[in-house]
């Protein structure tokens, strides 16, 4: 066979692979910029409701400034805060609302924590996961195992029974349990840290 026509369909074929990828990054880059103010209301949305959920007796919410130490942790292993709110009714804060980000099982979970003004847990929504359906994804799936968490003392100190604490883990999950009680935990430390 010739050597000359064998180099040239690999040059030949380098080049449709690279106007293919070329095309395939343009396409995905428009579809990015179409979407993302929608998917960034849609997370919004989700939030807010979440919010409502956790802090009914809550009449607005603003947000709150936080420290790099929160927003940006050195510590890989400490879940990103992703947003503070404080929850107000009648013109006095009657709690916060905290969007936070531990690593679970499967990936990153997305939840928020209240924290009432009297150092308890309000309760605590997952809103994303990765995490595997029927056993992690029952973090917010299953209405009745995230509710241990409301009433709960506010004192960074919760965790699940297997190491001594008060949370009872989802059965065949405890990672994600042990990042949920993470999340709820560094919720609890951020708002103590606001004074």
């Amino acid at each position: 066979m010739d050597s000359s026509k064998k180099e040239g369909g690999i040059v030949q074929l380098v080049v449709v692979l690279g106007l293919i990828t070329f095309v395939c990054a343009l396409l995905l880059g428009f579809i990015n910029a179409v979407t993302a103010d929608k998917i960034a209301q849609n997370n919004e949305n989700t939030r807010n409701e979440a919010m409502a959920v956790i802090m009914q007796d809550a009449e607005s919410f603003e947000a709150v400034e936080v420290g790099e130490e929160w927003t940006a942790p050195e510590d890989k292993n400490q879940p990103v805060i992703s947003g503070v709110y404080e929850a107000q009714a009648g013109g006095e804060t009657i709690g916060y609302c905290v969007e936070v980000k531990p690593k679970g099982f499967g990936g990153e979970l997305t939840m928020i924590v209240g924290i009432n003004t009297d150092g308890t847990v309000a309760g605590a929504q997952v809103t994303e996961h990765g995490e595997t359906p029927g056993l992690g994804a029952k973090s917010q799936t299953d209405p009745n195992w995230i509710t241990q968490f409301a009433g709960q003392p506010a004192d960074g100190s919760l965790a699940v029974s297997k190491d001594g604490g008060t949370i009872e883990a989802i059965t065949g999950s405890t990672i994600t349990s042990r990042a949920v009680t993470l999340g709820v935990n560094t919720a609890a430390n951020c708002v103590a840290s606001l004074g």
